[in-house]
């Protein structure tokens, strides 16, 4: 593969998934992590991404937010969404970020009993609320997703008890801090670990040991995290730690 292609082929996996892995793309096209690097160098030269902790994430002032219908590969995400649902209990409150899982998870959700659902996501309500009771939080509905965030959204928060909260993230960091790239996101984040019994994580693999914006909390404070990590080191870093995870 020629140079020029690759580093097309890296644009391309950057733009739909908004962050790779030099580890990943070496394996992916086949070269050397020193390759993959001086890829992203001049990339980064040339403003198309931006170099971060053992990847690049896309160019941006302010976030490396990817809009979720930009974001591919549901197959990849459908075990996450298959253990998230297998969680969920008869009687409870469970509050659902908005996030490209969220869709999926409603359709993997059967007709349980007295279960509520609280979103502050718009995409593929229609659906879920013929299974179950939802509530939605309502709020500013961000410009670049269907989700709402504001004052509206955590005023409308504040007064529910969750038994869980299924939280997403776009970065956790090498020493175990859970990071955001939304700020809008960041407020809520924290509100629904406060409303909530039980903190449940998303962690894509590409998440590891990266970087983002805004510090949510530390790892430690969430009592389950759900991942497709194969890397044995976080898994023993986990295990050592104590923190709870299953591994789709």
């Amino acid at each position: 593969m020629f140079t020029e292609e690759r580093r097309n082929k890296i644009l391309e996996l950057l733009k739909r998934e908004g962050r790779v892995q030099v580890n990943q793309l070496a394996g992916m096209l086949a070269v050397t992590e020193d390759a993959i690097r001086k890829d992203l160098r001049f990339l980064e030269s040339n403003d198309l991404l931006k170099r971060t902790y053992g990847g690049a994430v896309l160019p941006s002032k302010h976030s490396s937010f990817v809009p979720y219908q930009e974001r591919g590969e549901p197959a990849r995400k459908l075990p996450f969404a298959k253990a998230a649902a297998s969680l969920i209990q008869p009687g409870e409150t469970v509050f659902l970020e908005a996030s490209s899982y969220t869709n999926l998870i409603f359709n993997e959700i059967g007709p349980i009993p007295d279960v509520t659902f609280v979103t502050n996501g718009i995409y593929g309500l229609p659906d879920l609320i013929q299974k179950v009771r939802v509530i939605h939080l309502g709020g500013e509905i961000h410009p670049k997703d269907e989700s709402c965030y504001g004052s509206i959204t955590l005023d409308s928060m504040a007064s529910i008890n969750f038994t869980k909260c299924f939280l997403r993230t776009s970065g956790i960091t090498p020493d175990w801090m859970v990071t955001t790239s939304l700020r809008e996101s960041l407020d809520l984040k924290k509100l629904a670990m406060k409303n909530s019994e039980q903190i449940i994580l998303l962690v894509e693999e590409s998440n590891w040991n990266q970087r983002d914006m805004y510090n949510v909390c530390s790892l430690h404070e969430v009592d389950l995290v759900v991942t497709n990590t194969a890397d044995t080191s976080i898994i023993n870093h986990m295990e050592k730690d104590e923190i709870p995870y299953i591994i789709t």
